[in-house]
């Protein structure tokens, strides 16, 4: 494909901007994590010229100076080495991304940005805070919406009658639901339940089952599941396909919701398998791992439904023993580009929820307020070369 089109905007051009734009966002986090820890960053040094560890004039050239050691600095007080740079991977279709909230403080004003600059946001989830939900409808009607309350959003698989739990379940739910029916396309009923058998899963299925004829009954649809990264398994899937889940989800307007992270990048592990999926290099365990699932069933069973990722991005829970580092948000846009640019392939996925907006303490390290300026100017940068 070209690297120009019809509207004017070169891929290269805006390559090189994203690249100055993210270079110039990390500069300035990093200074102020330095700040943070008590620590003031030094100005950088002139070109050429090699810093000197005390605040000496810079002696001359041709007099020799003694050797100065440098003061020691604490291991854990270091930012660690600079990862090698990964490049730049584009969609080449308008992005999929969008917003999780919890507190939605952030989420209005970035949606109404987005759609004041010709452009949309493609999914919205709420977390509570459900009335920005109305909001981001009033200016973006477009925007898919999907909606959370907060309990209970679990479920002990395997006890009983799936559809009795279903029942008890959805009682507790859709009174929370009301104020914001209009508004609100899809519901979530549970958060990364998981199941330690297909037998499990596919007790799961059933339970959706029931839930979906309840929610139909009252005017609602719902967003199916809610997996984890990484669950469930090739075999769990069949299993669950079996149930008939798919297929009455097609038939009652439904859609499947999943989460997906990886670390330190969305594409760590791209084009590795899982067990009993079949081979191919355009998938991945955790980013991209819905594909196991269309491409083996969902799209020869003809049973296709619509899929949001109501969780996405980098998270180190993934990989044991792993932290947050400082130069995580360096390439926090550059792996959601490269993500979206997947996402955009597939013309069954609706959207992805990046984690998050407006967490408490407990997701503080998850937060990306500060860098809304940033995927603002790259989905509207986006629109204006394929909207």
């Amino acid at each position: 494909m070209s690297d120009t089109n019809e509207r004017g905007m070169d891929r290269r051009e805006f390559l090189k901007w994203l690249v100055g734009l993210v270079t110039a966002a990390a500069g300035g986090y990093l200074a102020r994590t330095l700040v943070e820890r008590g620590r003031t960053p030094a100005p950088p040094p002139a070109p050429e010229a090699t810093p000197s560890p005390t605040a000496s004039p810079t002696p001359s050239l041709l007099t020799p100076t003694p050797s100065t050691e440098p003061p020691t600095v604490p291991p854990t007080d270091r930012p660690p080495p600079t990862p090698t740079e990964i490049p730049w991977v584009l969609p080449t279709a308008p992005s999929k991304l969008g917003l999780h909230t919890i507190k939605p403080a952030q989420g209005f004003p970035f949606v109404r940005g987005v759609r004041e600059a010709g452009a949309r946001v493609a999914l919205v989830k709420a977390l509570g805070g459900l009335g920005l939900l109305r909001e981001v409808k009033a200016v973006s009607p477009e925007t898919i919406t999907v909606g959370r309350v907060v309990a209970p959003q679990t479920v002990p698989v395997g006890e009983g009658d799936p559809a009795a739990q279903a029942a008890a379940i959805m009682a507790a739910h859709i009174p929370q639901w009301q104020n914001e029916r209009d508004v609100t396309d899809y519901w979530e009923v549970l958060n990364e339940v998981d199941a330690p058998t297909p037998e499990g899963h596919a007790w799961l299925a059933r339970f959706y089952i029931a839930a979906m004829d309840i929610a139909e009954g009252q005017g609602f649809r719902l967003a199916l599941f809610s997996y984890s990264t990484g669950v469930p398994e090739w075999h769990d899937w069949a299993a669950i396909v079996e149930t008939g889940v798919f297929a009455r989800a097609q038939a009652g307007g439904h859609i499947l919701a999943l989460h997906e992270y990886d670390w330190p990048t969305l594409r760590d592990n791209w084009g590795q398998g899982i067990p009993g999926a079949t081979p191919d290099p355009d998938r991945g365990p955790l980013a991209g791992r819905y594909r196991h699932l269309y491409r083996d069933f969902l799209i020869p069973r003809g049973e296709v439904i619509p899929l949001a990722i109501t969780e996405c991005g980098l998270d180190p829970g993934v990989t044991p023993g792993a932290q947050m580092d400082p130069y995580w948000e360096r390439r926090w846009l550059k792996e959601l580009a490269w993500y979206d640019s997947k996402l955009t392939e597939d013309d069954y996925v609706l959207g992805a929820a990046i984690f998050t907006l407006g967490g408490d303490e407990a997701w503080r390290d998850f937060e990306y307020a500060h860098l809304l300026p940033q995927l603002h100017d790259y989905i509207v940068r986006l629109h204006e070369q394929y909207g």
